[in-house]
């Protein structure tokens, strides 16, 4: 993708609906509030260009009854909101995109712990890491499958992958590790910011998250040419670049 031709819906659609809701362990009646009985009436009055529901958020747990055997769903998926949601927005030819937590999840750092970063040496063993590690297996075994599984049930047409750019964490495992040896030829990975070579070692973890997009949005628009992606704050003022660098669709970020 170059600068000159991002894609979008068209130059009419600006103004969104946007909510994203967390699902977690403590929900118990998901999906009961969002008949189209109550979407249509409301999306109808706001009006929006597009729409953007949730789907998963930092917690892991997914607001849909996902059928990823890596996956986990919230107890509290009573009915599947986000059928709800398509039918209302297909009704009103409304587009749909879903806010999706990407290297943050807490539940696939719990399930599957080798997913995780693996802090600098020294770190409190009490406090393991949520955050994934962008070079491990989280993105074939996981979040690919599940926007595949959004895209393919809902027809999903696009992603705000949130708990990303920001959500990064230096990742000590062996995978990373010989990486960043093979490209910098430094024997040690720096674990201090007074080593003098903590800005090869920030950039290193940079590249391998901006690598880690690239996969995903490389796979997805291979299943599905047409679906939007974005990933929160990259390629923005708070983290300049080149769109060449990953062919992300859109950008966009949030304040809170």
């Amino acid at each position: 993708m170059s600068f000159e031709n991002g894609r979008w819906h068209g130059k009419r659609y600006y103004f969104g609906l946007h909510y994203d809701l967390h699902a977690n362990d403590k929900d118990r009646e998901l999906g009961t509030r969002c008949g189209l009985e109550e979407l249509v009436p409301a999306l109808k009055q706001l009006r929006p260009d597009f729409v953007q529901t949730d789907c998963k958020g930092h917690p892991g747990m997914t607001s849909w009854p996902t059928t990823v055997p890596a996956g986990t769903t919230s107890p509290g998926v009573v009915k599947d909101a986000l059928k709800q949601w398509r039918e209302a927005t297909q009704q009103l030819k409304m587009p749909l995109h879903c806010h999706y937590s990407g290297i943050w999840d807490r539940a696939a750092a719990q399930k599957h712990p080798e997913w995780a970063v693996v802090p600098a040496p020294g770190s409190d063993p009490a406090k393991p890491s949520e955050k994934m590690c962008p070079r491990g297996p989280y993105l074939e075994k996981l979040l690919i499958p599940q926007l595949k599984e959004l895209v393919d049930r809902y027809e999903i047409d696009g992603f705000w992958m949130d708990g990303e750019l920001w959500a990064v964490e230096p990742c000590y495992c062996p995978r990373c590790l010989a990486a960043f040896r093979e490209r910098s030829g430094l024997a040690e990975a720096p674990t201090s910011l007074d080593d003098p070579h903590w800005p090869e070692w920030q950039q290193f973890t940079m590249d391998s998250f901006k690598e880690y997009v690239a996969r995903y949005v490389t796979a997805l628009h291979e299943h599905r040419p047409e679906v939007l992606i974005c990933s929160n704050w990259l390629q923005t003022f708070r983290n300049p670049g080149c769109p060449d660098d990953v062919a992300t669709d859109w950008i966009s970020g949030d304040n809170s």
